[in-house]
């Protein structure tokens, strides 16, 4: 008798393919956050790299000029007897010879960038001029931390920012009082919002005007003296700015660490009151920020890069922010 081998069927049954769908979901699931750390770590490491270009361009600026780069003077100083010129030094940004653009104008010799400073005159009204030639909307990649998640092009935004210290601080509205109350803490800073063509009135290593450091003047010593740090563009009313923009990077350590003053991200707004979550408060607004979990990057006067956690004892912060408090530091 011929007897005939029974067929095996070599297909998945129903239950087998959930089974096994069931386990690459749990898989994925289990591995997505460990690749999207390791992205981020990526990202926070080309973030590093990028202050770490620009805490060596400050140095190699001062071998060259003998002192940090300062920004811009807000008033033409050829006529200081004149509109907000008077008396001293005012408040508006209209165009002039004395206008050069910010600190990060002059840096970019010093960051491969030397083809967009060869562009400009600088006997002239140089912001002017890097906007007449489409110039200070560019992105350039040194200025933009990876890990910000704004996508917007063509606007010549940036995620870092010279540091102006523990510098008084008023708030828009007097909304933010209960920071505010911190600025100038050891009494180096009282000029509001770094609004100074004077050392002695700046507590950090640059006024928000033409006012640049030099290395002797970091008393508590370049290593304990933050020089710049992160910020997020779309977070303070300034900041939106972009890199070339004589008023926009003024920054001061007074509001803690990524304080929340981003339109629809927690607390944050851009309407309503002037309180310490506005976006254009300034106490808080103009403070460092970044993306990074949990605190943001820095450079320092000596050219070392760290992270600040936003557990940070607030008064070491501003120790750290002011170059001159003479006081013992405590750790972080």
């Amino acid at each position: 008798m011929v007897r005939f081998k029974k067929r095996t069927d070599g297909g998945f049954t129903l239950v087998e393919l959930l089974v096994v769908i069931a386990i690459i979901g749990v898989l994925i699931a289990l591995l997505l956050p460990a690749v999207q750390a390791a992205r981020e770590a990526a990202r926070r490491s080309s973030c590093s790299n990028n202050l770490k270009q620009l805490g060596l361009a400050l140095h190699n600026y001062h071998d060259t000029h003998g002192r940090f780069p300062g920004g811009t003077r807000c008033c033409d100083p050829a006529n200081p007897g004149t509109g907000t010129c008077a008396g001293g030094y005012g408040y508006t940004w209209e165009g002039g010879a004395h206008r050069k653009g910010s600190m990060l104008v002059k840096l970019l010799p010093f960051l491969e960038s030397r083809t967009i400073t060869d562009a400009v005159d600088f006997r002239l009204d140089v912001e002017a001029q890097l906007w007449n030639q489409n110039i200070s909307t560019r992105d350039l990649p040194v200025l933009r931390c990876p890990s910000d998640d704004f996508v917007v092009t063509g606007t010549g935004y940036m995620n870092y920012a010279p540091s102006i210290g523990n510098q008084s601080m008023p708030s828009q509205g007097g909304g933010c009082p209960q920071y505010e109350q911190y600025g100038n803490m050891f009494g180096n800073g009282p000029v509001g919002h770094g609004s100074t063509e004077l050392g002695n009135e700046t507590s950090g290593c640059f006024s928000r005007y033409s006012w640049g450091a030099r290395m002797a003047d970091l008393a508590d010593g370049t290593s304990a003296t933050i020089a710049m740090g992160e910020i997020r563009p779309f977070c303070g009313d300034h900041h939106r700015g972009g890199w070339a923009n004589s008023n926009a990077l003024w920054t001061a350590t007074v509001g803690p660490i990524n304080f929340p003053t981003c339109p629809a991200q927690g607390p944050g707004h851009d309407g309503g009151a002037f309180d310490c979550y506005h976006y254009a408060v300034w106490t808080t607004s103009q403070g460092f920020k970044s993306r990074h979990t949990g605190g943001a990057q820095f450079v320092f006067g000596d050219a070392s890069v760290h992270f600040l956690g936003e557990t940070i004892d607030y008064v070491t912060y501003q120790q750290l922010g002011d170059r001159r408090d003479n006081r013992p530091l405590g750790q972080y």
